[in-house]
């Protein structure tokens, strides 16, 4: 029998519970996994062996048994990467992280003050980069995390200079997918023009690595003329083997057991909390819906012609939001004719 394909990566959101409300929050649901649960899906993660798992939330340093848990991924042998706000970071956090194997990104979505504050809705930037310091300094930073907004994607400069000023070995900027302000703060195809080529000039100007996470950058990298380089092998949460759409690839789990196959898709497979993460896996893998999306030749519009499909084929979860059709062209696409 031949062996079940591993996803990608896990991503789960551990609790529901945060202490920032900020403008770009895809929303998430209130509620957490029991420990006695937790504890069991980590098990259950770790016999699909992915290539690594992201915790996320909400704010995972909310969550009072994470670093029991955490200590049980390392255990499993799994690579835990951890996203958070930053603003819990504290040196006693840091201290207990370090022994845990964990690499953390922190999310810092502005290189000045007053925009930081505008999306994060709190007056905390001075302690979060301080916070971010002393992750690089204590050498378990793994990147800087910057969503894409209308708001911000003039400062991407700034950012890479204040992510070399902080011994950042990576930014990972991440395309704005489907919240609360979504129309008023998502890049038209021209400014996401922009926001790549601000991009590629930051990187070779300070040297820092990067990866941008929207499936079409590549292919615009190579329309462009553009010069970007690929971050190393074992860079943290980057799938290094497609540019593509991840969507199906690997598995979010919701802060309430859902299971999904994209953190922004409304589209839920399952719930850990009736049936294993393994069963529900499966299913999706065989699932005939995922297998059409995953088809270039699903595709309609202009993405239908484009030079590029197989190595982008549009953000899903960001289509179907914005046209209601998964099988629509990327409406965000800065190569899109005209």
């Amino acid at each position: 029998m031949q062996e079940m394909k591993s996803p990608h990566m896990v991503d789960w959101a551990i609790t529901g519970r945060c202490n920032l409300s900020c403008r770009h929050c895809r929303g998430v649901p209130e509620g957490e996994l029991p420990t006695e649960r937790a504890r069991s899906l980590i098990a259950e993660i770790a016999e699909l062996k992915p290539g690594w798992v992201l915790v996320e939330g909400g704010e995972p340093l909310l969550r009072q048994d994470l670093f029991e848990l955490l200590a049980l991924m390392r255990e499993k042998g799994l690579e835990v990467h951890l996203t958070t706000n930053g603003v819990l970071l504290t040196p006693r956090i840091i201290a207990a992280l370090k022994p845990l194997g964990v690499r953390v990104a922190v999310s810092i979505d502005g290189a000045a003050e007053a925009t930081y504050q505008s999306i994060r809705g709190i007056d905390s930037f001075g302690e979060v980069v301080a916070a971010t310091r002393d992750l690089a300094q204590e050498g378990l930073l793994s990147a800087i995390d910057f969503t894409v907004l209308k708001r911000n994607y003039r400062e991407i400069p700034g950012v890479f200079t204040l992510a070399a000023s902080i011994g950042a070995p990576k930014i990972t900027l991440i395309g704005l997918k489907p919240c609360r302000d979504y129309s008023e703060e998502l890049l038209s195809p021209q400014e996401y023009q922009a926001a790549i080529r601000l991009t590629c000039r930051a990187a070779q100007e300070t040297g820092v690595e990067f990866f941008f996470d929207e499936p079409y950058f590549w292919a615009t990298v190579k329309e462009l003329g553009l010069s970007a380089r690929k971050p190393r092998d074992g860079a943290g949460v980057v799938i290094s083997s497609t540019s593509a759409c991840a969507l199906g690839d690997y598995l979010f789990i919701e802060s309430t057991g859902e299971v999904k196959p994209c953190s922004f898709a409304p589209l839920v497979l399952g719930n850990v909390n009736e049936r294993p993460l393994g069963e529900i896996w499966s299913e999706m893998l065989a699932s005939p819906f995922l297998k059409r999306l995953k088809d270039p030749e699903s595709r309609t519009g202009y993405c239908r012609d484009c030079r590029y499909l197989a190595d982008c084929m549009g953000c899903r979860s960001r289509t179907f939001v914005l046209t209601g059709d998964w099988f629509a062209a990327d409406p965000a696409c800065p190569l899109q004719p005209g």
